[in-house]
């Protein structure tokens, strides 16, 4: 008679996969710690003189590698600089009012210079500034002019001033500017101004016209004498 198979049960199955893997796991963890066994072996049969020069090498790493601040550090800078920050404006303002010098925010201010077009408003101007550019399409350079409302504190400012003006607060709905330094008053310019009749003089000395002039009415008499 054929005798019967039997078959073992899956639990049983189960139980001796989970063996069989462990025995590969203990046999290559102890193929792993023989080859390194035989490794630092052979590095000591060398001698020292290897590993006395793997440790500058990473000693050399270590010096090389950044190094990352900490949380607190960072902390204690940032409160630092803001120290100096508060140090720098507090030493502005308690400086006497006529050597008080104006914030960091003052100096980038724009300015610009213009003439006085209209000085009718109590405490306002309107200042008239023109600039040139070249047109983009046709290269024609063009003069561009625009009226700036300015205040004027003093109230002395009149029209036909040249004068500068600054950037500032808002002082009304139209007045983002006020007057800085009036340069020159209206007419001084045309009073320091030489006349022209000096001008041409002066031109005729420095090329000699003068001198020229000068000469040919002695020509003509001693022509005419000769006659």
């Amino acid at each position: 008679m054929a005798e019967k198979t039997t078959k073992k049960p899956a639990a049983t199955r189960k139980a001796d996969a989970t063996e069989k893997k462990a025995a590969a796991a203990e046999k290559t963890a102890a193929k792993k710690t023989t080859t390194a066994r035989k490794a630092a072996a052979r590095a000591t049969s060398r001698g020292g003189e290897g590993s006395a020069a793997a440790k500058p090498a990473v000693a050399v790493k270590e010096a090389i590698a950044p190094r990352t601040p900490s949380t607190t550090e960072s902390t204690a800078s940032k409160a630092i600089s803001v120290r100096k920050r508060t140090a720098a404006t507090v030493a502005h303002t308690t400086q006497p009012a006529g050597e008080q010098a104006t914030g960091w925010r003052r100096f980038r201010r724009k300015t610009k210079v213009g003439v006085v077009t209209s000085a009718k408003q109590a405490k306002t101007v309107i200042v008239t500034v023109g600039r040139q550019r070249m047109h983009p399409l046709y290269k024609k350079v063009i003069r561009l002019r625009k009226g700036f409302a300015a205040h004027d504190e003093a109230g002395d400012v009149r029209e036909g001033d040249l004068v500068r003006i600054q950037e500032s607060r808002p002082y009304s709905a139209t007045k983002r500017w006020k007057v800085v330094e009036v340069l020159s008053r209206a007419g001084e310019a045309g009073a320091a101004a030489p006349r022209v009749e000096d001008v041409a003089g002066q031109l005729e000395q420095a090329e000699g016209v003068s001198e020229i002039l000068a000469t040919k009415p002695e020509k003509e008499e001693s022509e005419a004498e000769a006659k």
